[in-house]
């Protein structure tokens, strides 16, 4: 059979069914982890999912059985291949009918990558995140094997919070996006967004670095002095007279996009500030414009309400003071390597770093590129340190923890540091010195005792990698919602019983990390004195962890209602889930309008009654299409002849 017939055969017959949701019918997917959902079928109590690669399922690569309504597939699926999928309810009677879809997976992006070294019991479980700038652009995610299990070309990724959240930029754009290539929110077009930064900071509001110019001097105390002097420049260290591009913090309101916060450095730093030993000046005559600060990583802290700010150019790390914009400190280095006359915790001598971090303990991590080692120290080579620090009294700095980087893992420029759930810190490096030489783009996982548990390195020495996350889950926002006693009632059509006064419906976290559940539940019945009381809630629940919602029966004279309920993670509402159900008490008979616990003529003169009146009533909806009319008169009378 074609390819396309296949497809028609799945089209007619998935329209008839309607009840499998994601992959949606011939969807294309950029994952080899899939997310499979269906929805809820009355009288289940399982179903089984079968994947194949043959239209006929004469080969299995998925058959399982499971309890609930969604299942990631993290195995056997491959790219370049198409896919039909299938799921049939289980119940105590038997098997349902199948419910018939197909998918396919696209093409890889990232260049492959070596595993060099892997202990499964040491390393965290996870899929390695990254945003590939060159030879081409991707943003990707391998597994512990090295394999590509997701990939996108929508937006570069720059950050990844603890809900599952990706931030990034899309074009010249501030952005944030999930998983399945949509963007979320962007800035407003025509604010030029630099690509180091972009975070939702605890107000729901957007922050981001965004491009300054202004005028300033050129330095004197190089030898690129001679060269700008040259083509007409005073370079006297003090004459304005050169283009200094500088990077303003922006906060941006979530709903109108405007901005209404910013910090500018023109207006806290002093120009006398800046580099003049890693060749920012040489980069300046070639460029048109001198990179003062290259800002490249910030961390808001709500609870002292400060932002830490990494400034690559000027070696130096600032915690600001929000909203008043006061730098409280700038850690550096010494004063005699002009970055600075007040810098604290100076013999830390770190340089050029990146991806400032504030722990939960009050720490600060951060990866220390060490461009400047070789001035700085005696050492003979550029050496990359990850460090973890302890700010005292504002004043000075103790190590907690340390972890330096062989030679040939020295990162010039990028890299980044995450500390993981399990205590071991997952770390991405550059690789390269000015030399060219190194072993290029690396992926390392190291304990706190400082072993190497995992690795992976580029087989391309010219990739280029900006950051990495190891995350849980491709899928934050999975979860499923079922209904108890979600049955059908004798009319065939879905209701649940409300036992014992009350209804329930099972929570589940599906999506790997930790996330908190906004829910709503309205009762539209037509009664005076609704069955429900309408209301409102929040659940968090951990990975994989279960909770159930209970409602109660507020008004027990009431037999019969409809409810809406919507559900959504908090941290992922484009996930939001609508219900419709009909809830009818357990002890009701169907069709007894007037409450007797009978159906006779009286239903019937009060159905009418109601019909008549262009009021609606879920109790006269025998055959549930949301109105009133002749046709449920019809199936009562039949209900009393039967």
């Amino acid at each position: 059979m074609s390819y396309r017939l296949q497809f028609l055969l799945i089209t007619i017959l998935s329209l008839a069914l309607s009840d499998l949701i994601k992959p949606s019918l011939s969807e294309s997917l950029r994952a080899t982890h899939v997310l499979f959902e269906w929805e809820q079928e009355p009288d289940a109590n399982g179903y089984t999912l079968q994947v194949s690669d043959t239209e006929s399922f004469s080969d299995l690569i998925i058959n399982i059985d499971l309890t609930t309504t969604s299942y990631i597939a993290k195995e056997n699926l491959t790219w370049e291949q198409n896919y039909f999928w299938r799921v049939r309810a289980l119940y105590n009677s038997g098997q349902g009918q199948w419910m018939l879809g197909n998918f396919n997976i696209q093409n890889r992006l990232l260049i492959d990558v070596n595993v060099e070294s892997y202990d499964e019991d040491a390393t965290q479980d996870g899929i390695m995140i990254y945003s590939q700038f060159g030879p081409y652009f991707a943003v990707g995610g391998i597994d512990k094997w090295g394999n590509e299990v997701w990939n996108t070309q929508t937006a570069y990724m720059n950050h990844i919070n603890e809900h599952g959240q990706m931030y990034g930029v899309f074009g010249q754009q501030g952005a944030r996006m999930n998983f399945n290539h949509e963007i979320l929110w962007a800035t407003p077009e025509g604010t030029e967004i630099d690509s180091h930064e972009v975070k939702q900071i605890p107000n729901g509001n957007y922050m981001a670095f965004v491009p300054i110019f202004q005028n300033g001097p050129i330095s004197p105390y190089g030898n690129w002095a001679q060269y700008f002097q040259a083509i007409g420049y005073a370079v006297d260290g003090v004459t304005n007279e050169f283009p200094w591009m500088g990077l303003r913090i922006v906060e941006f309101d979530q709903n109108t996009r405007e901005e209404v916060w910013s910090w500018n450095p023109f207006e806290h730093f002093t120009m006398q500030d800046n580099d003049i030993y890693e060749g920012t000046w040489w980069n300046a005559a070639f460029n048109g414009s001198f990179d003062w600060m290259h800002s490249n990583a910030f961390h808001f802290d709500q609870e002292e309400s400060v932002i830490y700010v990494s400034h690559r150019h000027l070696s130096r790390i600032s915690k600001i003071a929000y909203p008043s914009g006061e730098v409280i400190w700038n850690m550096g280095l010494p004063s005699l390597y002009n970055t600075g006359n007040d810098n604290i915790c100076t013999d830390l001598l770190f340089s050029f770093q990146h991806h400032i971090q504030l722990m939960d303990d009050g720490t600060l991590l951060f990866f220390d590129n060490g461009n400047l080692n070789q001035v700085l120290t005696n050492e003979q080579e550029a050496i990359t340190r990850i460090r973890r620090v302890e700010v005292v009294d504002n004043s000075y700095c103790e190590t907690v923890w340390q972890f330096d980087l062989p030679g040939n893992l020295h990162g010039l420029g990028m890299g980044s540091v995450q500390l993981l759930d399990n205590g071991n810190y997952f770390i991405y490096t550059f690789g390269k010195d000015n030399d060219n030489s190194g072993e290029g783009c690396t992926l390392l996982e190291i304990s706190p005792d400082g072993n190497l548990v995992w690795k992976a390195t580029s087989q391309d020495f010219g990739t280029a990698w900006y950051r990495s996350y190891k995350i849980p889950s491709i899928y934050p926002e999975a979860f499923d919602l079922m209904a108890t006693d979600y049955t059908l009632n004798q009319n065939g059509l879905p209701i649940i019983e409300a036992n014992n006064n009350d209804i329930s419906f099972m929570l589940y976290n599906k999506g790997g990390y930790s996330q908190t559940y906004m829910y709503n539940l309205f009762d539209t019945g037509t009664s005076d004195l609704p069955m429900f009381e309408n209301q409102s809630g929040q659940i968090t629940l951990e990975p994989e962890q279960s909770y159930e919602l209970n409602f109660a029966v507020n008004n027990a004279q009431s037999d019969e209602t409809t409810l809406e309920f919507s559900i959504w993670p908090v941290y992922h509402d484009y996930e939001k889930k609508d219900f419709s159900f009909n809830v009818v008490a357990a002890n009701s008979v169907f069709g007894d309008i007037n409450s007797d616990l009978e159906v006779n003529i009286l239903d019937v003169v009060l159905a009418i009654n109601i019909v008549l009146s262009g009021e609606y009533s879920p109790l006269v909806d025998l055959n549930n299409d949301y109105s009133n009319n002749i046709l449920d008169i019809v199936q009562l009378i039949n209900l009393i002849i039967d």
